[in-house]
């Protein structure tokens, strides 16, 4: 399986430069499209590769299995009275 980068530079080599500017014309829809910046995506991704480090390095006993456990409630279910 290629990876992205391998995939971005087979598009490179393999495809004109008009053809490249027509198909970055094409992604001007998505320029409005609220998101996190680059810098923002990583750092969050890196602080969750963080947490999953530290999360497989507890003892079982420190974790709470909340999809097995019958005494979990989510608070899903709300009543209106």
């Amino acid at each position: 399986m290629e990876t992205i980068l391998e995939r971005l530079k087979m598009y490179f080599e393999n495809t004109s430069p008009e053809q490249v500017k027509d198909d970055w014309e094409k992604t001007k829809k998505y320029d409005k499209v609220e998101s996190p910046n680059v810098e923002t995506f990583i750092e969050v991704s890196k602080q969750l590769i963080d947490v999953g480090i530290l999360q497989n390095n507890l003892p079982p006993e420190d974790l709470i299995n909340n999809f097995e456990n019958p005494n979990f409630s989510s608070d899903f279910f709300l009543s209106k009275t």
